[in-house]
């Protein structure tokens, strides 16, 4: 009975050791996680919004088309019977669609102007342009922010600043760009 009861003990005694040793062996784990994430890439979503009007000292008829279409980032325009030192004024309305990121808009640039010793360009910026508040200055230097959510006018003033004496020099091929960037 003695040598059982020592054999218990032992066995016991063993039980508690493999016991305590296994438990040492399999008592922590540690589970991981790893990954990427993304942004989707995307174009600024600064855009024409439609909203587009044209004068000549006041008269309509000499802006025969005039285009912005909605969400289009371009806009086109066509003028006839320019009479000399009387500026066209075309308006186009721009607007920022992003919904937390300001757009900071370049000063515009002139890209093409096949007659410029007869047609002169220059440019005006109005913020809160469906609004109506606001009033144009001068675009001659810098750039501009608009906010997202936000839209302002660009108004192109188109001049012929010489009499075309040839038939060739009475008509001009314009294009107007505007670069559009995230602003810091």
């Amino acid at each position: 009975m003695r040598n059982r009861k020592k054999m218990l003990v032992l066995a016991i005694v063993a039980l508690v050791l493999v016991l305590g040793v296994g438990y040492a062996v399999v008592s922590q784990v540690t589970l991981t996680i790893t990954g990427t994430a993304a942004a989707k890439t995307q174009d600024l979503k600064v855009v024409y919004d439609g909203v587009n009007s044209g004068t000549t000292n006041g008269d309509t008829n000499k802006v025969t088309a005039i285009s912005s279409p909605d969400d289009s980032i371009a806009a086109t325009f066509t003028l006839t019977d320019m009479v000399l030192n009387t500026p066209a004024e075309l308006e186009f309305e721009i607007e920022n669609k992003e919904t937390d990121v300001n757009a900071t808009l370049s000063l515009p640039t002139i890209t093409q102007n096949s007659k410029s010793g007869f047609f002169s360009i220059s440019f005006a910026y109005k913020d809160s342009a469906r609004s109506g508040s606001g009033t144009y200055s001068d675009w001659t230097s810098g750039t501009k922010t608009l906010a997202h959510g936000a839209k302002a006018t660009v108004k192109v003033i188109v001049t012929l600043t010489n009499t075309p004496i040839q038939e060739t020099d009475s008509s001009t091929n314009i294009t107007v760009s505007i670069n559009a960037a995230p602003a810091a």
